[in-house]
């Protein structure tokens, strides 16, 4: 049960207080059944700050992996052309006021606090059947969300759902576009175990004749969310390997665009194809050049400061999608558009970091498939003689046992922790029991794999970030001035400290190693 809400918001303790009382599902595993995910509840509570998700158009996006860099990528793109762009994200790294933006600028401290009062009062003052129970923390965070664009005047709110998409909060909205990114096996207590049942509850964002665009890779997945796009009579544009053009930087992906034949396969297509494809063009240490092609315009050697494969896949999302509001948009121009991709800012994706001198890399990755992305991109840009040392964690309701799989010969020092901020993070001994499994296992099935990295188990992720860096103590010259002052990926015989598994985990070593442990 919610606590009471306070009588009268005083303070910023108070309004930190009120959001927090809520039931909040990023803390507490929900039950399937919960009454909280009914989207009436939601419009319903919305109608107390007025509706404004009537009043302002939205660019929807819902997917396992790559919203949220494709809702920042895109957010970058619409403020660098002028144009009030609100954001809306989950979870956030340090501060509750991260979840919501307009054209990068969080509401400050006094800003908030004025808001959560204001909120307060009207939820008071409504009819008891609209708060029923309370609103949950999520409802709160998209309340006060919805309330700052309003109060900020935005022209496009860009939203990322919380879990899933069908019965998430945010799908009370009025999209211009609707974007589904990569789509994998997570949140499978709730959404379902299969990449089907997970791919209709993100397909549950899409809305009747409201333009789609997907870059869903595996087929059983996509083959849904064409379905109901024909179903609902959206244009589509879907994207994925099984379709392939030749450009001069080799065959890369495209995304093929029309209305899916009745039969729902994603191989026909009844309007003749337009693509939008990319290809690299050079990768750099901290990020990358590309070019992308879409039915509206093209985009040669377009600056990403994100790095991997799977970002120019997000990037290319976001850049069809300025594109086709560039149709009725004349803000949007080219020349924006490279600039917002340059500009943007997503933390905790491969971000590169210098830490006592030591060269380390935090991700958010937090199931199988974004630790494949995120193991790729960094074999792409290390190599393997370095010696490499991971802080690894884990929530309870997520895959660890196949994550340390992934890792366990990528690695030759594992520090097993658990995150101090959330309750949900795997016990470490648990951690080394599934480790030592994997291990066994791999080595078993592959005799070459040789997969025996050290193994020490810290209570802190202070404590396992203390304990790498003097790992590297013994892996550099006793001379500390000749450790580089940049963060150097490849340099030979450089040390380097990864820190993935869970975003909870990397948002508190970021704290600690940016020095603002909140």
């Amino acid at each position: 049960m919610d606590k009471p809400f306070l009588n009268t918001i005083m303070t910023d303790a108070d309004a930190d207080r009120w959001i927090y009382d809520r039931i909040d599902y990023e803390r507490v595993r929900p039950r399937k059944a919960s009454t909280h995910f009914r989207l009436e509840r939601v419009e319903r509570l919305l109608s107390v700050i007025g509706s404004p998700q009537k009043r302002i158009p939205a660019v929807h996006i819902a997917g396992t992996k790559g919203k949220g860099s494709t809702a920042a990528i895109l957010d970058s793109i619409l403020t660098c052309s002028g144009i009030r762009s609100g954001l809306f994200t989950s979870p956030h790294l340090h501060q509750f006021s991260e979840r919501m933006r307009v054209n990068g600028r969080m509401p400050d401290r006094a800003r908030l606090t004025s808001m959560v009062a204001d909120l307060q009062q009207r939820l008071q003052q409504a009819d008891p059947e609209i708060v029923e129970d309370g609103p949950t923390y999520f409802e709160v965070a998209t309340l006060l969300g919805w309330m700052y664009f309003d109060q900020e005047q935005v022209e496009v709110a860009v939203l990322e759902t919380g879990l899933g998409g069908r019965l998430d909060c945010t799908n009370i909205c009025r999209p211009l576009i609707t974007i589904i990114t990569n789509i994998g096996l997570d949140h499978t207590h709730i959404l379902g175990d299969t990449l089907e049942k997970i791919a209709t509850e993100k397909a549950g964002i899409i809305k009747s004749t409201v333009p789609v665009l997907t870059w869903t890779r595996q087929p059983e997945a996509r083959d849904v969310i064409i379905r109901r796009a024909s179903e609902l009579n959206c244009p589509l544009f879907v994207g994925g390997e099984d379709i392939v053009e030749t450009s001069d930087c080799g065959n890369e992906p495209s995304l093929h665009s029309g209305r899916s034949s009745e039969s729902g396969s994603s191989s026909a297509f009844d309007d003749s194809p337009a693509t939008v494809k990319f290809a690299a063009a050079a990768v750099r240490s901290h990020g990358q050049t590309f070019s992308v092609t879409t039915p509206w315009g093209s985009h040669k050697n377009l600056a990403l400061p994100f790095s991997g494969d799977h970002q120019r896949r997000n990037a290319a999302l976001a850049v069809a999608a300025a594109d086709f509001m560039s149709q009725t948009e004349a803000r949007i121009t080219p020349e924006s558009i490279q600039q917002g991709l340059a500009s943007a800012k997503w933390p905790l994706r491969f971000e590169v970091m210098e830490h006592e001198g030591c060269c380390v890399i935090l991700d958010a990755a937090h199931n199988p498939d974004s630790i494949a992305a995120f193991l790729t991109t960094l074999n792409q840009q290390t190599s393997r003689q370095q010696f490499r040392i991971l802080i690894f964690a884990s929530s309870q309701d997520k895959d660890a046992a196949q994550m340390l799989s992934q890792v366990c010969s990528e690695f030759d020092l594992i520090l097993l922790t658990q995150f101090q901020k959330n309750p949900r993070a795997f016990p470490t001994a648990v951690l080394r029991t599934l480790l030592q499994t994997a291990c066994e296992e791999r080595n078993a099935s592959n005799a070459s794999a040789h997969c025996v990295p050290e193994v020490v188990e810290c209570c802190t992720p202070q404590a396992a970030l203390e304990r790498a860096v003097k790992a590297t103590t013994h892996r550099v010259d006793s001379d500390t001035t000749a450790r580089p002052t940049e963060p150097v990926l490849n340099a030979t015989g450089t040390p380097v400290i990864c820190g993935t598994g869970s975003i909870f985990l990397a948002a508190e070593l970021r704290e600690l190693v940016a020095g603002t442990v909140t």
